[in-house]
């Protein structure tokens, strides 16, 4: 070939390799670039799941929280007409029958009793049951809110 052919061959032999390098470098950026795009686009999309995550496990947690109060008012209501049923129906009239065999039987032990007079101490008693057990599950369910204690 000769000394030109020689120094032409080298010359493309250098310019052939300053191109791909350049192809090679622009090549690397571009894909340097495209990899910063997606993960910023993939940290966007996560930070918008996460709060919206969040927002929801809030929306769980205000139904929940909603759910123990109705609950524990729901109890809190009977507790209180359930009290106040006792209180009305402290008085016992043997003269009611509800079809069994125990309202006859309860009724002989009341006309038997009524001699020693234990029907005053009787509703007296049965008071105290029931409004100490009213008082302690009105405080039980009042220190829900307060932790147990």
């Amino acid at each position: 070939m000769g000394i030109i052919g020689d120094a032409f061959g080298k010359l493309f032999e250098i310019l052939w390799q300053v191109a791909t390098w350049i192809i090679d470098g622009i090549k690397d950026f571009i894909q340097t670039i495209v990899d910063v795009i997606v993960f910023l686009i993939e940290l966007f999309i996560a930070l918008i799941q996460g709060l919206l995550y969040f927002i929801y496990m809030i929306g769980v947690l205000g139904v929940k929280l909603f759910q123990v109060l109705l609950e524990a008012g729901q109890m809190l209501w009977s507790l209180i007409v359930g009290f106040g049923r006792t209180l009305a129906s402290l008085s016992y009239s043997p003269t009611g029958s509800s079809g069994n065999g125990y309202s006859d039987v309860i009724g002989r032990l009341f006309t038997a009793l009524e001699p020693m007079q234990l029907t005053p101490v009787a509703y007296i008693l049965l008071f105290l049951v029931w409004f100490t057990t009213a008082v302690s599950a009105i405080k039980l369910l009042s220190s829900i809110r307060v932790g147990g204690d």
